[in-house]
């Protein structure tokens, strides 16, 4: 997969800006796609986020067993389970227990996807994966 330069590169003082932006924010990335997790990780890693990446749903899970994150930024297609059943699986295990974690939803296929189902099953943002790194960065600020 390639990706432009201005999904990539940052200008020098957007970049000293984003930098101190996330600095401290625990996300966890859940992406099955190896080029738009190393993209996503490079996006957060500039921005001053610490990232743990799973592929997988039930990875997800066993994560979030070990540590909470601040935000979850996960894929809706993923090859154990759909994005869907896993935010409705973390917000069962929330319900009562623990604070509610942000989460935003991340894919590429938008077509027949309709981002009120997804805002539905639970998550708290829709995002096409044509993100840029303003856009990801402004997403995860407004939610923790």
């Amino acid at each position: 997969m390639e990706h432009s330069a201005s999904q990539v590169s940052v200008s020098g003082k957007t970049q000293a800006h984003q930098t101190q932006s996330l600095a401290g924010v625990k996300v966890l990335l859940v992406e099955d796609e190896c080029d738009m997790a190393d993209l996503l990780l490079f996006i957060l890693s500039e921005a001053g986020a610490e990232a743990i990446w799973v592929m997988q749903a039930n990875d997800a899970l066993a994560q979030l067993h070990r540590s909470r994150p601040d935000i979850l930024l996960s894929d809706i297609r993923l090859p154990d389970c759909n994005g869907d059943w896993l935010i409705q699986e973390i917000r069962q295990a929330e319900f009562g227990r623990m604070p509610r974690l942000p989460a935003i939803a991340v894919t590429s296929y938008t077509r027949g996807l309709n981002a009120n189902t997804v805002l539905k099953a639970g998550f708290d943002r829709f995002l096409p994966k044509h993100i840029d790194s303003e856009e990801i960065i402004s997403a995860i600020l407004d939610l923790v």
